[in-house]
């Protein structure tokens, strides 16, 4: 007695190599998250992330992120929040060999635990405020794998943050549409709102919605509800807090 070939989704999902995954979150987002129900492959993306950001960092640490961190204190001393002896010493702690380690490994510990809240969100959002079930493993693929569409901004944002010697002036979201002006925590907090709100953002998010959807079962539109929603809470508390730690004079 012949038995019957398995379906082609079926031995799609179990052949799926982690690059064939990647390459479909580019090509074919909605067919990225076969076989992620019973196979964990959270840890390539996030290998892809912590590479990618501490590459970053070391190779704009001197171009551009001391100089935005400079320009800080300049800013501080300025409005009598830091003196200068204070802003000396802190240009020369950053400057050297333990800070330059400090800003290489901070990614294994920041991107996981950025991850993490953001897979917890996502989880109670689908699971509880939905009453479906996206467990945190399944979450936590969606968050990791999603984030794979922002490595073109990533790169784009070093490239230009490279050429212009700052990292602060770079703005590839909505933001870059704000006219010049004298900086304040409002419009630093409105600045990262925006940016938040950018066309690769909006990507990633699209990714999101349509992840959280194959692997939890819940109707799309309604996913995109609740998915959306909590982005923009992200986006605002990010933005707060923006703008509350900014150097630049209340407006």
């Amino acid at each position: 007695m012949e038995t019957a070939a398995p379906p082609v989704a079926a031995v799609e999902a179990i052949s799926m190599s982690p690059l064939e995954r990647f390459v479909k979150i580019f090509t074919r987002p909605a067919q990225a998250w076969a076989g992620l129900e019973t196979r964990a492959q959270w840890w390539f993306p996030l290998l892809i992330v912590i590479v990618l950001n501490a590459a970053f960092t070391y190779t704009l640490y001197d171009r551009a992120i001391v100089p935005d961190q400079v320009a800080a204190w300049d800013t501080m001393v300025e409005s009598g929040q830091m003196s200068p002896t204070a802003a000396a010493q802190a240009e020369q702690q950053m400057t050297g060999p333990m800070w330059r380690i400090i800003s290489g490994v901070s990614p294994l510990i920041t991107v996981p635990i950025i991850y993490l809240v953001f897979a917890l969100a996502l989880m109670f959002g689908v699971s509880f405020m939905l009453g479906t079930k996206l467990p945190f493993r399944r979450a936590f693929e969606v968050v990791t794998w999603s984030s794979m569409v922002m490595i073109p901004a990533q790169v784009l944002t070093g490239f230009l943050a490279w050429n212009q010697q700052s990292l602060k002036a770079v703005h590839i979201g909505w933001a870059a549409l704000l006219p010049e002006s004298e900086p304040s925590k409002l419009l630093t907090g409105m600045t990262s709102f925006l940016d938040a709100l950018g066309p690769f953002a909006i990507w990633s998010l699209v990714v999101t919605i349509l992840g959280a959807t194959a692997l939890s079962g819940a109707p799309r539109k309604n996913v995109t509800w609740v998915v959306a929603g909590l982005y923009v809470v992200f986006a605002l508390c990010g933005a707060l807090l923006a703008g509350m730690f900014s150097p630049a004079r209340s407006s």
